[in-house]
């Protein structure tokens, strides 16, 4: 029944990212490539499901609208190679893309902090619209505008808070004019942000999520025993 159901979402841990402010600043000047350009960050799992060849195929398809625009994959997996193969052939690694491998997750604030964009990605399979995936949340505790290419639930919140951009599965290059327009209008980034962190706070914080965990168990126990 409805009414003994309680859905509790994946969480952003607010502590966690609130401590790599300003670690951004460190984390560009040590990279001659990144310094005070836009940056673009995939941060994840490089499977197959994840279809990180598309986040190759903006970086190619915004050299030809903005070439300061840096994209920055963090993470590996099955597809690593097939990434940067990709990535060569277009001509974009070591030129508007860079691949570094996984960080651990208190080096994160420090990743997203330098982040003008976050984004989560993959392939069109539309079970995955249900998804809760945790570079999203990452991405809403850090303050970050979000960049999505599928469809559902974050789909819809992004469009009714502003806390980012849905681009197209199947078009990268709309999706990078997409990306390139956002991108170019820095109240809106800003406002981006902004609307991200207030959902973090709001809507998604692991603290008060936990707490109505604890009270959902503690209220089904009570129920039991009475």
């Amino acid at each position: 029944p409805e009414e003994k159901v309680t859905c509790i979402p994946n969480s952003a841990d607010l502590d966690l990212f609130a401590s790599g402010q300003g670690g951004g600043e460190r984390f560009r000047s040590e990279r001659p490539w990144l310094q005070n350009r836009p940056l673009v960050v995939y941060a994840g799992t490089l499977g197959r499901i994840n279809g990180v060849s598309y986040f190759v195929d903006l970086a190619g398809a915004m050299r030809q609208l903005n070439s300061e625009v840096r994209f920055l994959v963090v993470g590996e997996g099955a597809e690593t190679v097939q990434v940067e193969e990709r990535a060569r052939g277009l001509g974009v690694y070591g030129v508007n893309l860079f691949m570094e491998p996984p960080v651990s997750k208190q080096e994160m604030p420090g990743l997203l902090d330098a982040a003008t964009v976050s984004t989560s990605l993959f392939i069109p399979l539309r079970p995955m619209w249900n998804n809760s995936a945790n570079k999203f949340f990452d991405a809403l505790a850090a303050g970050k505008p979000v960049a999505i290419n599928y469809g559902g639930w974050q789909a819809g919140l992004l469009a009714k808070s502003g806390a980012g951009v849905t681009l197209p599965p199947a078009d990268p290059d709309l999706g990078a004019k997409l990306l390139f327009d956002f991108l170019v209008d820095a109240p809106r980034v800003v406002r981006a942000g902004a609307a991200a962190y207030q959902l973090a706070q709001t809507k998604f914080s692991r603290d008060e999520l936990a707490q109505e965990l604890i009270a959902t168990l503690e209220d089904a126990v009570s129920r039991t025993s009475a």
